[in-house]
């Protein structure tokens, strides 16, 4: 990927799915842990949508590496999850702390196949302070592969 700073701190990626992206550097969220299967991509920025419910998580280091995330209190009926004590900790956030944005990792977007979301293994994002974290709720009532309508 071609990354270039500017004197005013500003990232140029050249993304594959995204295309060109301009994004400051103060934006960029870090995951200490990296995200399960891609560990060692830790720096992502979030990309808006056209759409409120949807973002796009990008990979500063990985050109092809595009997540897209939808907000599960939005695209899935009585969605709560109670998220690892130790998990808002590894963060620096308190239980239930209200700086912690909860998003959802989608799969399957392609024409004709039906639209998932990962509910057990959200991705947590402390905008304020920059941080994210994929977390692993094994008990969950909430599945891997649940289904979501999102187009």
């Amino acid at each position: 990927m071609t990354l270039v700073m500017t004197a005013a701190d500003t990232l140029h990626l050249e993304t594959v799915l995204l295309g060109p992206l301009e994004v400051r550097a103060e934006t960029v969220l870090h995951f200490a842990a990296g995200l399960p299967g891609f560990v060692d991509r830790r720096r992502f920025v979030l990309v808006e949508t056209q759409r409120d419910d949807l973002i796009w998580l990008q990979s500063v280091d990985d050109p092809t590496l595009t997540f897209l995330l939808s907000d599960p209190f939005a695209t899935v009926p009585g969605f709560e999850l109670e998220l690892p004590a130790s998990d808002l900790a590894a963060l620096g956030a308190a239980a239930g702390g209200a700086a912690s944005l909860l998003v959802l990792a989608v799969t399957q977007l392609e024409r004709g196949v039906p639209v998932s979301a990962n509910l057990q293994s959200p991705i947590v994002i402390d905008r304020d302070r920059r941080v994210g974290r994929q977390v692993v709720v094994p008990d969950s009532v909430w599945g891997m592969h649940h289904p979501v309508t999102i187009i």
